[in-house]
């Protein structure tokens, strides 16, 4: 069962490989390291264990085993290393118990890339979870006049009062206008029992859209659909 599973994983990572390189683009995982030497940043920011989505997990910090990894974490490596035989007996003690070791890594424009536990987050991924817990250092890049600046630094005021990183918007103003909706008389930061309740609705939210969304490319992400519902019918 357990090489059963590698191997659909496996051809899921062929695929989004072969994929990407007829498009010319690079088919394995994004390395932080590259990214910022193109890059001005700021100054690095301690998060602690935090909630990482596991859809802004887009690589790693280093180069690495970057390779045995196509670009959608799933794993490349054949059915008889010892890379795959690790990867399986992941898979199998989250089936019986759950992957609880917290991952490490970097987030560098709400991105986030792994220093330890590549793997564990190739099987969360796999089985479709939602969140991994990790160890997080942010990376906070230098401001700019671009549209991505922007809202980058809009999110952090926004993370300030929430501490809540899976809302991402296409444009300026979202977060701004989000806090408006959700507690429009307050600036204090949130309490468990607002961010619980946050996350349950957004996510509700979520699975509708994606469901009705069907595959289908969106000129809008999750977040800026769920600011016109709350247009029309408010937060509560």
């Amino acid at each position: 069962m357990l090489v059963k599973e590698y191997l659909k994983a496996r051809k899921m990572a062929v695929k989004d490989f072969r994929m990407r390189s007829s498009r010319g683009e690079y088919p394995y995982l994004q390395v932080l390291d590259e990214i910022l030497k193109y890059a001005g940043t700021t100054k690095e920011q301690k998060l602690g264990l935090v909630d990482i989505p596991l859809d802004q997990i887009v690589g790693t910090k280093s180069m690495g085993r970057t390779n045995a990894f196509a670009s959608n974490f799933m794993p490349l490596m054949d059915e008889e290393t010892e890379f795959a035989s690790k990867w399986m007996n992941l898979y199998r003690a989250h089936m019986d118990e759950g992957i609880r070791d917290p991952i490490v890594a970097y987030e560098f424009m709400n991105h986030f890339y792994v220093v330890e536990g590549n793997k564990r987050v190739s099987v969360m991924k796999y089985v479709d979870a939602v969140s991994i817990p990790g160890n997080v250092t942010r990376i906070i890049p230098q401001k700019n006049d671009s549209k991505e600046s922007t809202i980058y630094y809009e999110f952090l005021d926004f993370y300030e009062i929430t501490h809540i990183n899976f809302i991402n918007f296409s444009q300026p103003g979202g977060y701004k206008k989000l806090l408006e909706y959700v507690c429009p008389d307050s600036k204090e930061p949130w309490d468990d029992d607002m961010q619980t309740y946050f996350t349950t609705a957004y996510y509700r939210f979520d699975d509708i859209f994606q469901e009705r969304a069907a595959g289908k490319k969106m000129p809008l992400t999750v977040a800026d659909a769920f600011l016109i519902y709350l247009d029309y019918y408010g937060y509560e």
